[in-house]
């Protein structure tokens, strides 16, 4: 039966890369490994693990083979909570838009429950579970190593998956 559910979702990449074992993270609710692997895999997408994060360049670029694959993941296993597609309807309902706003994106931060209590939360404090905000995870290849509020990277990397998802036709 496992392998069954397995098979209704094409693993499809541009570059070759195997999205098997994130699949099997996040059948089995492993959201925190899950996160791990999603930005480890966009960072060899765009082959950039020496740098450990990715910029708007990097993300024009990004296969929308992969990208789909990634998001259709996410959103199958978190039926719709987590995904880049559910963080890009957060952040336009805020206000987002390609200008960096430092107001704007504390109410993304507020929204997606990386900003509470009037600070900006660290990847290990999220909450890795289904009771996690809405568009909690993944936070993507651009915040590795990086606190989750950090604005120019964050604001800038957000804006540039909106727009990939929309040239993508990802929804």
């Amino acid at each position: 039966m496992q392998s069954h559910l397995h098979s209704e979702i094409p693993l499809i990449s541009a570059v070759d890369l195997n999205y098997s074992r994130l699949q099997n993270l996040l059948a089995s609710g492993k959201w925190k490994d899950a996160d791990q692997e999603t930005a480890s895999i966009m960072l060899r997408v765009c082959d950039r693990q020496p740098q450990g994060f990715l910029d708007p360049s990097d993300i024009e670029k990004f296969p929308c083979a992969d990208l789909s694959t990634i998001e259709t993941l996410w959103q199958k296993y978190s039926n719709g909570r987590f995904g880049f597609v559910v963080q890009t309807h957060i952040w336009q309902i805020v206000g987002g838009t390609s200008n960096p706003d430092w107001e704007v994106w504390c109410r993304f931060g507020k929204g997606v429950g990386w900003f509470s209590q009037g600070g900006w939360c660290y990847w290990n404090d999220l909450k890795f579970d289904l009771s996690a905000p809405v568009g909690n995870l993944p936070r993507g290849g651009a915040f590795i190593g990086w606190g989750l509020g950090d604005f120019w990277t964050g604001c800038r990397t957000l804006s540039a998956l909106a727009q990939k998802l929309a040239n993508c036709k990802i929804a």
